[in-house]
């Protein structure tokens, strides 16, 4: 009989639920709308502060490392191409009145980080900025991959995240403010086929921020703000650029470049925003997909891209 009661229970609570959806979507788009036309959100200032940037050596990371300069934060430029590293705080220094070091360390490896962590504090300053960066997307062999590969995608794309948690996250809880921003990517919400370790990586990683922001929330830690970025293809790396341009995926969207994912980046940190997808027009495609039933939501992807995948996997064949 309790079983049943609570079975019971369960079902007026989803009667419930549904009933009152539309009203909760009504007040979100409106407090959505109200923050935008009033500029409720106000940026917050990062001067004088220290930032970890992980991959920082080029492309992305180096763009947002310049764009926290921009605002008065000094940097730890983490690569584990140092000097790549190297290059990117030479064009801080050239520009920006920060102070910024380079720092050759492994992401995957967690007692590299408790290593790199205490550098940073004495060479720069506590830590109240990271910004997860380091990613890495290999397809020299799609269909096929090496389980090497695999385990490196997983390795730096997801598990890496944890170990930067690990170590720059208590700090902060105990001077009680921070952010922390994750780059993420809209192959986290839209999977991408024949790219199985990339997409499970980079969905692993929204899980994972929205699992802390609600632990941070448990905490009382309101000042620490946890973003996620979820951008498309970029225009920041050679083999990518070429591997879109030959599926012609740039003929949907064009790439977006480095330095207007890092200004829209930051801009979206010192906000508090939680997620930041690029371009805009994917956030509103990515909530009214997961409307659909499951089957439908891979349909619709399909038939929006299954030509250009096909045509991926033919070329690895």
């Amino acid at each position: 009989m309790s079983e049943v009661l609570v079975k019971l229970q369960a079902f007026i609570g989803l009667i419930g639920l549904a009933a009152i959806t539309p009203l909760l979507i009504l007040a979100a788009i409106l407090s959505q709308l109200i923050g935008k036309l009033c500029c409720c959100s106000k940026s917050k200032s990062i001067e004088g502060e220290v930032a970890v940037v992980t991959g920082a050596g080029h492309g992305l990371g180096r763009a947002i490392s310049l764009e926290l300069a921009k605002k008065g934060c000094h940097i730890a430029v983490v690569d584990i191409n140092l000097s790549g590293a190297e290059s990117t705080v030479k064009q801080i220094q050239e520009s920006y009145s920060v102070r910024a070091k380079a720092y050759k360390a492994n992401v995957t490896k967690h007692d590299e980080l408790v290593e790199l962590n205490a550098k940073v504090v004495n060479d720069l300053g506590p830590v109240t900025v990271l910004v997860n960066n380091a990613g890495v997307m290999l397809h020299r062999n799609l269909i096929n991959p090496d389980p090497a590969d695999v385990q490196l995608m997983l390795d730096v794309n997801l598990t890496s995240h944890f170990w930067t948690k690990f170590v720059f996250l208590p700090p902060m809880k105990a001077m009680r403010k921070g952010f922390i921003v994750t780059i993420s990517s809209l192959a986290g919400v839209f999977p991408l086929p024949y790219s199985t370790a990339y997409t499970t990586s980079k969905a692993g990683t929204m899980a994972h921020m929205r699992a802390l922001r609600m632990e941070l929330a448990l905490e009382n830690q309101k000042d620490i703000h946890v973003t996620t970025v979820l951008p498309c293809f970029l225009r920041t790396n050679d083999e990518i650029t070429q591997l879109t341009h030959s599926m012609a995926i740039d003929d949907l969207y064009p790439l977006i470049s480095g330095e207007d994912v890092a200004k829209r980046v930051v801009a979206g940190m010192l906000r508090g925003e939680q997620e930041v997808t690029l371009p805009d027009l994917a956030s509103v495609l990515y909530r009214l997909i997961f409307l659909l039933p499951t089957e439908w939501q891979a349909r619709i992807i399909l038939m929006l891209s299954s030509k250009r995948f096909k045509q991926l996997r033919d070329m690895q064949s």
